[in-house]
């Protein structure tokens, strides 16, 4: 049995992107490892035959994160074999076949395509970045290029300069953004001919076909200046390559035919609890377009998978349409399951242990094959038949020295709760440990009892590790996890009460070396915490909120998001603002904090952190902060492996030095 180190996630495979075949006699999914020589991450794509659960590797180009597969049972993933990474905007297709043997490049696109689907032997829709402000200097330099006579340059065009004209202008993990959209096109690889179905104003996603391949139905916004909230449901006729809107003024997340008439979407109004509320799932009638909600109201659920770990990279499918109904992932509590539904809103769940289903496919009988997180253990794939889960592939095999999670029950104002503690690997009943309270992000997450590199490893070297879903937190309905205008009051005191339970019913944690630390919204209350409490005797705050006003103003979701969570904007509330902004109670703070942000995390905006540094510096607390260039919000769950392994050193490295 082998302890985890702080670099143990060198050695975890990652799984994603689950797809059965299309004869439903093998599997394929990606499998990523990290490779801390190259200080990157490498994907290949395996097969696994159903009947004799052998897995083999069937790409090694270590570039293939994500696949289709084509009409003719034929592999094709986006890659670039002759690295000769050309500075346009392409993308290359290469095709595989699932026998084995040599990938070739297929073709090439003129565009980076985010997305593929075929609708012929040699035609495709794509959706594919478009930037109007590029196109625009492209024409211009083109009509440059024709002038004889060259004119006397008035700017410097050597791109050091960034223009904004709309919010957001940045996306967190991708970069600037403005006046980038995800554009709809039409291609055929024969004649080479790319056209765009959607304006340059026009944003799109969600693109799924009809069985004959001769619709789609798309999701879409359009918008200059501002990007609004709620968005359109468009049917494309791809012989005429023209689209009609079906639906409008809701905020879909996914639409899809169910049969030749109808089409299956999930979306919500947000009139009654904002960005909290829940989807719900509509039948739209793609001839008249009424539009019926088929949900019964007393399923109040979020019908995605909310459960927080730092052991996955890609994703895969976790909402898709197959054999007349709706399949999708939904939280509940502290798991997410698989349920399905049909037109008439039947439900059914189809699985029953607690876990995360991280993506999943369907065969035709309804056998479930899904990358899971069970039993405290990594990412492996599960059949899933008549309730029963058993587990099909061994990628991570290797015994590790694991806490096992224990559940606490505790209640507060009227409402029971559930935490999780995780006593010391090699505890001894008579000896003190430190303690950590971990709070997750969101705050519409969740914490379960799922394997957690970060948590094991502070259990692998003496704490206790204790968590909860405070009132905020997803998987108990929409008005659990309303806490709009609420930040740092009810929330911060369920997760007191808990600490005080904790140390009530575990006589071992010593309450006078306690630390607390979370990230993103974990890190806004960390925040407060030290702010408003001093039984903390050290604090970590990651990817932070410290001041709502810059909040709002300054990060890629803040303008709605803050104006929808705090229920105040700078001009309609700014002392609301300014309550719940943790940095106005910097002054009380005690803690010793470090602090760690990204500089391209436009989420939570490295000012938040520095905010909150400096404030406990002129304040003469003992404070510290780690700023990660390259690195985006997700950092502790994919950024680059020695920026994780540096992460968890600055964490542990401060708790030991004011814990021990």
């Amino acid at each position: 049995m082998k302890n985890i180190k702080i670099d143990e996630f060198k050695n975890f495979k990652f799984l994603g992107n689950l797809h059965l075949a299309n004869d439903e006699k093998n599997l394929f999914y990606t499998v990523s490892n990290m490779n801390l020589e190259k200080n990157s991450y490498e994907h290949r794509i395996y097969k696994m035959n159903l009947e004799t659960k052998k897995s083999f590797m069937l790409t090694n180009g270590a570039k293939e994160s994500s696949f289709i597969e084509l009409f003719d049972g034929n592999l094709l993933f986006v890659s670039d074999r002759e690295n000769k990474n050309e500075k346009e905007d392409i993308t290359k297709f290469y095709k595989i076949c699932p026998c084995g043997g040599e990938a070739f490049l297929d073709f090439t696109v003129p565009a980076l395509v985010n997305d593929i689907k075929q609708i012929s032997d040699n035609e495709f829709l794509l959706l594919a970045n478009f930037n109007r402000q590029k196109e625009l200097e492209k024409l211009e330099k083109e009509l440059k290029d024709k002038e004889e006579k060259p004119k006397e340059k008035l700017y410097d065009d050597s791109k050091d300069y960034l223009v904004a004209t709309e919010i957001p202008f940045w996306n967190n993990a991708v970069g600037f953004t403005n006046e980038d959209r995800n554009r709809l096109y039409y291609f055929n690889k024969e004649t080479m001919e790319l056209t765009a179905l959607t304006d340059d104003i026009t944003d799109v996603y969600s693109l799924e076909l009809n069985d004959d391949f001769t619709k789609a139905v798309f999701v879409s916004n359009s918008y200059t200046g501002k990007m609004p909230l709620v968005s359109d449901v468009n049917i494309l006729d791809i012989s005429l390559k023209t689209f009609e809107t079906i639906a409008k003024e809701m905020s879909f997340s996914y639409a899809n035919f169910i049969d030749n008439k109808n089409v299956i979407a999930m979306a919500t109004d947000m009139k009654e609890y904002g960005l909290n509320e829940n989807n719900n799932i509509y039948l739209i009638n793609t001839e008249n377009k009424e539009i019926q909600k088929i949900v019964n109201d007393n399923f109040d659920m979020c019908m995605n998978n909310s459960v927080g770990s730092d052991v996955r990279l890609t994703s895969g499918k976790h909402t898709f349409v197959k054999n007349g109904f709706l399949y999708f992932t939904n939280t509940e509590v502290n798991s997410a399951y698989i349920y399905k539904i049909d037109k008439n809103g039947n439900i059914e769940k189809l699985n029953e242990k607690q876990g995360s289903i991280d993506c999943f496919d369907v065969n035709s009988k309804g056998i479930v094959y899904a990358v899971a997180l069970k039993d405290n253990n990594l990412q492996e794939i599960y059949k899933i038949e008549n309730l029963s889960e058993n587990r099909i592939s061994f990628h991570n095999d290797e015994k590790y020295t694991l806490s096992e999670v224990e559940e606490l029950r505790f209640e507060n104002d009227g409402i029971g709760f559930i935490g999780y503690v995780m006593k010391p690997v090699d505890f001894d009943p008579n000896k003190k440990y430190p303690g950590i309270l971990h709070v997750h992000g969101g705050p519409k997450t969740v914490f379960g009892k799922v394997f957690h590199h970060e948590m094991q490893f502070f259990a692998n070297n003496g704490y206790f590790v204790f968590f909860t879903n405070p009132r905020g937190s997803d998987g108990r309905g929409k008005m659990f996890a309303d806490i709009r205008g609420k930040y740092g009051e009810i929330d911060f005191d369920d997760l007191m009460k808990f600490t005080d339970k904790v140390i009530e019913n575990y006589p071992n944690v010593d309450e006078n070396n306690l630390a607390i630390m979370g990230g993103s919204y974990g890190g806004f209350m960390t925040n407060w915490a030290i702010g408003h409490t001093n039984r903390f005797k050290a604090a970590c705050s990651q990817r932070s909120i410290a001041n709502m006003t810059t909040e709002f103003l300054l990060t890629d979701i803040g303008y709605y998001f803050i104006d929808d969570q705090i229920s105040a904007t700078p001009w309609s509330n700014y002392e609301k603002l300014w309550y719940h902004s943790p940095v106005r109670y910097a002054n009380k703070v005690k803690t010793p904090t470090i602090f760690i942000h990204s500089d391209e995390d436009y989420r939570c905006w490295i000012p938040e952190g520095i905010q909150m540094f400096s404030a406990l510096k002129y304040h003469d607390v003992p404070a510290r902060l780690v700023m990660f260039k390259g690195e985006n919000h997700e950092l502790s769950r994919s950024g680059k492996p020695l920026h994780r392994i540096r992460r968890i050193k600055e964490i542990f490295d401060w708790f030991e030095n004011y814990l021990k």
